[in-house]
């Protein structure tokens, strides 16, 4: 019996999300930037390999050869300077900058490496918040390098409808009936960068959170329908399907 194929796309995240990020300095009291290895053939492609593999968000290259990996906190403790003063070459490639002297780094986004799954079904909701006398938002996890993304994966995992980030840092996960216990607010009120993203908001503070559909339901959906089609075409070819 010949069945038709079907394709689900998928977009996968792709080498654009491995960006510069700029040229950073720390002028704090404290070392805070301790390099995590060195190499006589550094580039920032390998430092940025090697943080990602360690799960760290960013990385940065400094004196030509050092390689430090560095969380969406460190991140912010660091002051960002004009790229001229990144202007060490990098040992393993001449024509790019790995840092400065010191405490001068060039600093590179490690998303490539942390490759997510998307699809039209996964998307933006809104910002919402709680007014209820009850604590109904429970936070799944909290991480020091969140992400809307993340929070999505997790939740889908859960086979949650939704996903909720809040305060920057922690996740929840909806059902439908638990969106409907929220309030659609202007975005403005999701003001607190994620954790692992500061180009992105994770909610406000206290009971307010950014809301994205995990894609869970469509998918279901989706399937089934795709099981029943299969199912009526055997039985109009006369196939036992119960066997």
């Amino acid at each position: 019996m010949a069945i038709s194929t079907f394709v689900l796309l998928l977009a996968i995240g792709s080498g654009s999300a491995q960006s510069y990020q700029g040229c950073y300095t720390y002028t704090g009291s404290e070392d805070t930037l301790t390099a995590d290895q060195a190499s006589p053939d550094m580039t920032n492609t390998d430092c940025v390999q090697h943080c990602a593999a360690q799960g760290k968000t960013y990385s940065a290259t400094g004196e030509g050869k050092f390689c430090s990996c560095l969380t969406a906190a460190d991140l912010q403790i660091l002051s960002q300077v004009p790229n001229s003063r990144c202007d060490v070459s990098c040992t393993g490639d001449l024509k790019s900058k790995c840092g400065g002297n010191e405490q001068t780094v060039t600093v590179w986004s490690t998303r490539q490496a942390k490759r997510t799954l998307t699809t039209s079904a996964q998307s933006y909701q809104g910002c919402y918040t709680y007014t209820g006398s009850e604590d109904t938002l429970t936070a799944d996890q909290a991480s020091p390098d969140m992400t809307n993304t993340d929070c999505v994966q997790h939740c889908a995992a859960q086979g949650k409808t939704y996903s909720a980030t809040g305060e920057g840092k922690f996740c929840s996960c909806l059902t439908a009936a638990d969106l409907q216990n929220l309030s659609l607010v202007s975005d403005s009120q999701c003001d607190v960068s994620c954790t692992g993203d500061l180009k992105s908001k994770c909610g406000g503070n206290e009971e307010t959170v950014t809301v994205w559909s995990t894609g869970q339901v469509k998918r279901s959906l989706t399937l089934k329908r795709i099981v029943a089609a299969l199912l009526d075409n055997a039985k109009r070819m006369g196939t036992n399907v119960d066997n």
